[in-house]
């Protein structure tokens, strides 16, 4: 572990390292969906891509970008990304004629929950049938009221803004992490397509940067609050409880009793209630065993799932500053991807245009490695000052 541990706190290496994972997670988007194009060349479109990812990797040793940096220029990059965020979630003028149900899935699944219907065992055009956890249905019905559940992506990003803005103040750090954000192909493929996967771990990143920055020094000083705002986040998706495991276990073993009571009460109510909304309009109880979310998400091996909610635990015990918390969050939160798609792979085949399950889920761990990438960041330029 010690070894491990080294490794960790190597900052240049992580630097190189989280980069690299953002890069590859953006080139596997980018060799999946280019080859289907015949307007550009594929060997084009990855030469492109590849400078334009060397020119954002290396802008920190051109002083004069980071002279020129304002909070002016981070705003209005801000504001561009959001506006053409807004306008990417009414691309797709017919969807039903692509072979995309993630939108649909969300919104009749929204409909269901709302109405009190049972949401498992309804499938949708494509024949699939939803998996949502309802933690992720109560943020989505926020946007779902907007009358676009494509907002989700557009509120993901602006809250992503905010929390980096907030943590951090430098300003070359601050443009480089919503630049790396808002130009990812895998964010750009979830905008498109009305997805919420990255969403749902955008929400646990920004809320870990946000507890931090509130309650740095004692994370439980609003134990009732902290239960109610885990219960709802572990029930977006199932792998959030890696980095959430990383982040609390910790603080949790240090408080005392009575925090981890209030804490535990609260979390498990509030868990209970949301999990009764979808589960309780069930015909039966065969029904909701043959029909329920952790069965429907294809989850992967139990014993490798196993072995890495074990590895997010040791790593939660040495993990006392905020910046390893996101880089085993980041490296974690992949390798389990990493182990899914893998799994996908060996049984469905490994061809990029037939293979529905692949880079998708890779792309899990970007707002740790891109939050992580950051703290790499503003360590260098502290070493320097």
């Amino acid at each position: 572990m010690n070894g491990i541990l080294k490794f960790v706190k190597d900052n240049r290496l992580n630097s190189i390292i989280l980069f690299a994972v953002y890069f590859v997670i953006n080139l596997l988007f980018l060799t999946k969906y280019g080859i289907r194009q015949s307007f550009i060349p594929l060997s084009i479109l990855v030469a492109v891509f590849a400078v334009g990812n060397a020119v954002m990797f290396f802008l920190g040793k051109w002083s004069g970008f980071k002279k020129i940096m304002s909070a002016k220029l981070v705003y209005i990059l801000i504001g561009c990304i959001a506006v053409a965020y807004i306008a990417m979630c009414h691309v797709m003028k017919d969807p039903y004629k692509m072979n995309i149900d993630r939108w649909q899935t969300l919104e009749f699944s929204l409909e269901y929950w709302i109405k009190g219907k049972y949401i498992y065992d309804t499938p949708n055009f494509m024949g699939n049938l939803s998996s949502y956890l309802p933690g992720q249905l109560l943020i989505s019905s926020i946007f779902y009221f907007l009358g676009n559940v494509g907002y989700l992506q557009v509120g993901a990003f602006l809250l992503f803004s905010y929390t980096i803005c907030l943590e951090f103040k430098s300003n070359f750090i601050r443009f480089i992490a919503v630049l790396m954000l808002g130009v990812s192909l895998a964010y750009i493929y979830d905008v498109v397509c009305k997805s919420d996967f990255i969403a749902s771990f955008i929400a646990v990143a920004a809320f870990m940067l946000l507890w931090h920055s509130r309650f740095k020094h004692d994370y439980f000083q609003k134990p009732l609050l902290l239960g109610v705002s885990i219960g709802i986040l572990c029930l977006t998706r199932s792998v959030v409880i890696i980095p959430l495991i990383i982040f609390l276990l910790r603080p949790f073993l240090l408080t005392r009793w009575e925090k981890r009571i209030k804490f535990g009460i609260s979390f498990l109510l509030t868990v209970g209630i949301l999990l009764a909304t979808v589960f309780l309009p069930a015909k039966s109880l065969d029904h909701l065993l043959h029909y329920n979310p952790l069965t429907l998400q294809g989850q992967s091996n139990k014993y490798v799932m196993l072995f890495f909610i074990v590895l997010a635990i040791i790593s939660s015990l040495y993990a006392k500053r905020i910046e390893m918390v996101f880089y085993f969050s980041a490296y974690i939160t992949f390798l389990v991807m990493v182990s899914f798609v893998t799994e996908k792979y060996l049984i469905l085949g490994f061809s990029f245009q037939s293979n529905f399950f692949s880079t998708t889920y890779l792309a899990a761990c970007l707002p740790f490695c891109i939050i992580g990438y950051c703290y790499t960041k503003r360590k260098e330029s502290d070493a320097i000052d």
